[in-house]
């Protein structure tokens, strides 16, 4: 009943921003979160990507707030740099360089700076596990364009993302796996200027 709810809720286009709705725990849970993502210094990981034609990707993971970085090594070599509302795909295989807007997509969700879950943003849910926590999120005046689900493990009350699933306006469905999570790493901010071209 309570993922009907959900469901509809997402294709009437009537959510209501932010989290208030939420009972206490989970505001409580939604804040922890916000404050760890902020105040991730650096973060690095193996990763492995579903994508949406079932296909399996994979190769190294780079997070600081507002920022993210994907080295494929896996199928072959390819770059993804997101940030400050443009994702850049550098295909290094086929030579092809893809521009797309943040604005429509689920992981723009994630690279707003600060992150905050309230005003534009509307959280749909939160989900606690044996020592792991995740919410999804979605935009409060258009959540059809895409909704996006942060997984945290979460063991003694400290938080580690190790996990991103998402699905566009298009009901494509992706997902990162994160393994071998590092905190606290120095990235230098080229690493996050987009490829040329």
């Amino acid at each position: 009943m309570k993922r009907a709810l959900l469901v509809l809720m997402l294709l009437s286009g009537c959510a209501t921003s932010g989290y208030d709705r939420l009972p206490k725990a989970d505001q409580n849970d939604v804040h922890r979160i916000e404050a760890y993502l902020n105040g991730i210094q650096g973060l690095q990981a193996a990763f492995v990507q579903h994508g949406p034609d079932a296909g399996e990707s994979g190769g190294r993971f780079s997070y600081i707030p507002g920022h993210l970085r994907l080295d494929y090594v896996v199928p072959h070599p390819m770059e993804l740099v997101a940030g400050e509302g443009h994702l850049v795909l550098d295909d290094q295989g086929t030579g092809a360089v893809t521009h797309l807007s943040l604005r429509h997509n689920p992981l723009g969700l994630l690279l707003k700076h600060p992150i905050r879950f309230d005003g534009d943003i509307q959280v749909t849910d939160v989900r606690h596990g044996n020592g792991s926590l995740q919410i999804s999120v979605a935009q409060a005046d258009n959540p059809s364009q895409g909704l996006l689900t942060l997984q945290f493990s979460d063991v003694n009350g400290q938080l580690s993302l190790i996990g991103l699933q998402g699905v566009d306006a298009r009901q494509h469905h992706f997902g990162v796996l994160l393994s071998d999570v590092k905190q606290g790493v120095v990235i230098v901010p080229s690493v996050f200027t987009p490829p040329a071209g």
